[in-house]
């Protein structure tokens, strides 16, 4: 009888502890997760702090905090420079060159799916659900703005026009391109400083009021660096190609604009959840 109690205590306690948990999950989860980005250029650190908009673009959200939870973008380099956005998510400079992150290779034990190759659902392709309107994605809560500091998920040009199924936000599968669903790692950091609306690109977060210091010494120390070691500004940059596997069209070859001087995110940390 004793015995009998005691493994029906255990079970209960049990099952409280999950159902605390859970709720404990729950509750860490926020409308407005927050990161923190380092990034490094000639010697210097600088922090940039940004709120992230789960209930507008919730899946590119929870795709970008699960790549940050696990270190993926640690170490890569602006790999794309302009002096309208920062862009990054795919490689490292090394001895002048680009050196590939294999992304498909990485990420498929922790990424969230939701594009698939088959409506069973059968054969995820790891790449993310495009939140913007030319994919026919409805935000009821209003759209951000590419603004300064904003990130910005962004995609290759694809070729052809393929069809994939994606897991809509209101449930269900929808098929889409597969283009505008086509973004695995790469987001820009915009460098605009007027407001505008993007209808093919998802805005997923903004810069903190008080990081927005922190980006402009980042741009003066850039403008500096080019006036003291160039004639030209367009000598900052090098044109140089990039490879890219992808699941549908397989190895393709990416023009990029790299910086001579190495602009590395030296670490992403979520604050909050």
């Amino acid at each position: 009888m004793f015995k009998k109690m005691k493994r029906m205590i255990c079970s209960i306690l049990a099952i409280v502890g999950v159902t605390a948990c859970t709720a404990t999950f729950s509750a860490c989860e926020t409308s407005n997760p927050e990161v923190e980005m380092k990034i490094s250029f000639n010697g210097k650190s600088y922090t940039l702090n940004y709120d992230l908009y789960r209930k507008i673009t919730p899946t590119t959200v929870n795709h970008f905090l699960a790549l940050v939870e696990n270190g993926y973008y640690d170490g890569l380099c602006i790999h794309d420079y302009s002096t309208d956005a920062l862009k990054t998510g795919v490689y490292t400079y090394e001895n002048e060159e680009l050196k590939y992150k294999d992304y498909f290779a990485t990420v498929a034990s922790y990424i969230p799916q939701s594009v698939w190759l088959d409506k069973d659902k059968t054969r995820p392709t790891y790449t993310l659900y495009g939140e913007f309107e030319d994919n026919d994605f409805g935000v009821e809560n209003g759209t951000l703005k590419d603004s300064f500091g904003a990130l910005v998920m962004c995609y290759e040009t694809k070729s052809g026009d393929d069809q994939v199924y994606v897991a809509r936000n209101s449930g269900g599968l929808a098929t889409r391109s597969y283009e505008y669903n086509s973004a695995t790692s790469q987001f820009y950091i915009s460098l605009k400083t007027t407001s505008a609306s993007v209808d093919d690109e998802c805005v997923f977060a903004t810069l903190d009021e008080n990081s927005k210091d922190d980006l402009e010494s980042l741009q003066a120390a850039i403008t500096a660096f080019v006036e003291s070691e160039y004639d030209d500004e367009d000598d900052f940059t090098n044109d140089k190609y990039g490879e890219l596997s992808d699941p549908i069209d397989g190895e393709t070859e990416v023009e990029y604009s790299v910086p001579s001087e190495p602009i590395v995110i030296e670490k992403i940390t979520v604050k909050k959840y």
